[in-house]
């Protein structure tokens, strides 16, 4: 009965640590972490985020962002035959066991990589799309470069240590990045290749039977945490254990939208530190923040004048419905910038933004006003008036 009862402690307290989310007690057992809202890029939670370090397999985002812009682009197709060269198969790490000369179809690669984390994958897909593996990392330096990743830079496809460059060979270079410029990356694939990136990384197990391969996804999370759908782990000595992880998160009531968020965990001394640390990170989004709307379309905000006349007087609305992830008590302070009117001004027109900040200042949402008023014409002693008022000017 007494093992039992220490038992039911014992599970109990790992239950409370894991699920309150809002201590953070694992934050010790990691270097670096962000969460953001995927759709804003809004931040909910940062630690040390522009930290720069070596990002392990997280590489592995960046080349299947490069490789889904070359199949975007008719470069390439995802069914396309890549022949796997030596380089690519006597890669070392962790492996999708390819072989010389074999044939393997490009999609099948980019799962290798991404479920679990091939770098022999990464570095055969780096040759197909790229011609060869420098030019194909000078094309993954260019789109970080693109989307504002300014504090990461690339070496290889796949995160692995290099030692020897410039004569070194005690300490590796490695892929840097940070959790900050990471979450960007993620942002960036889920924006624009959601399905094609998801519909990958959220494969628990990736079977090849004509290559006689099955594999588990290396990110835990996907086992243990139902929502979430990606996104790639990593690990090297120096980087540590790292996870990038994202979750959609489904709205509690009509009043509520879903909304996805991104987590970007970085250092952790182990594979459990990541996963826990990452779960409470997703888990402190779904249990503190909702994505509720601030303003609804065409709501009225007030009134101007043009040329400050009030016979001129143009009411002022909202375009659109504004939707924003905040706490459920955020306080939201809001400004009104209007733009300069000229005459004439119909209905619809834009006419200046409404921008919302948090209380630290941070602009959060912004959306555009617009005339709900016409002015086609202006009284014929307005006119003189302004006349006599520009050459007194």
């Amino acid at each position: 009965m007494k093992s039992k009862i220490t038992t039911l402690i014992i599970i109990f307290a790992l239950f409370t640590n894991i699920s309150n989310a809002q201590n953070y007690d694992l934050d010790k057992y990691i270097k670096s972490s962000i969460l953001i809202d995927q759709q804003s890029g809004n931040v909910l939670y940062e630690k040390n985020a522009d930290q720069q370090m070596p990002c392990a397999s997280l590489t592995k985002m960046m080349t299947l962002l490069v490789t889904l812009d070359s199949i975007k682009n008719n470069k390439v197709s995802k069914n396309d035959i890549v022949e796997i060269s030596s380089k690519a198969a006597r890669t070392s790490g962790s492996t999708y066991r390819l072989k010389k000369e074999e044939k393997v179809k490009l999609i099948n690669l980019m799962k290798g990589m991404m479920v679990v984390s091939g770098n022999d994958a990464a570095v055969a897909i780096s040759e197909y799309v790229g011609g060869d593996t420098k030019t194909f990392v000078e094309m993954m330096n260019k789109k970080a470069k693109e989307i504002g990743m300014n504090k990461t830079s690339y070496i290889n496809p796949n995160g692995l240590p290099v030692y020897g460059i410039n004569g070194d060979m005690k300490t590796p270079k490695e892929n840097m990045s940070t959790a900050r410029d990471l979450s960007l990356l993620a942002k960036y694939l889920i924006d624009n290749y959601k399905q094609d990136v998801l519909n990958i990384t959220s494969i628990q197990t990736h079977t090849n039977y004509k290559r006689g391969f099955i594999g588990n996804n290396t990110n835990a999370l996907l086992r243990i945490m139902p929502g979430v759908d990606g996104l790639k782990t990593g690990f090297t000595g120096r980087a540590g254990y790292c996870l990038a992880s994202t979750m959609n998160i489904k709205s509690t009531n009509e009043n509520n939208k879903d909304f996805r968020v991104i987590s970007i965990v970085l250092g952790a001394q182990s594979s459990k530190n990541r996963t826990s640390v990452s779960k409470q990170l997703l888990e402190y989004g779904k249990n503190n923040f909702k994505k509720s709307r601030i303003v609804k379309k065409d709501t009225f905000i007030g009134k101007t004048y043009l040329y400050g006349e009030s016979e001129l007087e143009v009411n002022l609305k909202i375009k659109e419905d504004l939707w924003i992830v905040k706490k459920d008590k955020e306080k939201i302070e809001r400004s009104i910038i209007l733009d300069k009117l000229t005459y004439p001004i119909n209905r619809g027109d834009k006419v200046g933004k409404i921008k919302y900040y948090t209380q630290d200042g941070v602009n959060i949402a912004n959306a555009d006003i617009v005339s709900d008023s016409e002015i086609n014409t202006i009284p014929m002693k307005i006119k003189l008036k302004l006349f006599i008022e520009k050459i007194v000017k």
